[in-house]
């Protein structure tokens, strides 16, 4: 079984100045203590305020720090998905968290059927119980049809889970890309990462 990493860049509003793409990624690791030792590696190498920082997240950081991270993460090994969400493509979608539900079960399916069965942890961002329950039901809806294949799942605070701030600096690359048209970062990882649009 591998190890998948999910977490996503972008928002799910659709008023002004919201985005216009949804961006959800899962990082997938035969051994997760690799992308870990990525992090701790991007850390020993910035000043004193990077390694006290809670964690490496991209909308935080320099650009340096994220091109180093995913550098790091490149010289470990990783495969990943990517799926790139059109939002407005998804106007009949009542609820906003059905579109991040939609497109998470998007890139999970990539996954699934690319890697086989998976052990995802998933960044932790809901409060409410109603939420979590529809985010469990979804992933679990994920692999009802799909003959052979596991999925199982769990959440986790990204300042605790390092792996997962690989997978934020992905998304968040992939962001950049599509939102403001930016490729210096995307182009230390495009030859590991399969974009999906949608």
């Amino acid at each position: 079984m591998k190890y998948g990493f999910l977490d996503e860049s972008g928002n799910v509003g659709r008023g002004p100045g919201s985005s216009a793409h949804l961006i959800v990624v899962v990082v997938v690791v035969g051994n997760p203590e690799r992308l870990r030792k990525a992090v701790v590696k991007t850390r020993k190498a910035f000043s004193q305020q990077v390694k006290d920082a809670p964690e490496l997240k991209a909308i935080q950081n320099t650009p340096r720090i994220t091109q180093r991270l995913l550098t790091h993460a490149v010289e470990v090994g990783f495969d990943a998905v990517g799926v790139v969400a059109n939002k407005s493509k998804f106007t009949s979608l009542v609820h906003p968290e059905e579109l991040y539900r939609n497109v998470c079960s998007r890139v999970v399916r990539e996954v699934l059927t690319r890697f086989g069965s998976l052990s995802l942890t998933i960044d932790q961002r809901y409060t409410a119980r109603k939420l979590q329950h529809q985010m469990d039901q979804m992933f679990t809806a994920c692999v009802q049809d799909m003959r052979g294949i596991a999925l199982a799942f769990n959440y986790q605070d990204s300042r605790r889970e390092k792996a997962l701030q690989v997978a934020d600096a992905m998304a968040w690359t992939l962001f950049q890309k599509h939102e403001r048209g930016d490729e210096s970062l995307w182009r230390i990882i495009e030859e590991r990462v399969i974009e999906v649009r949608i």
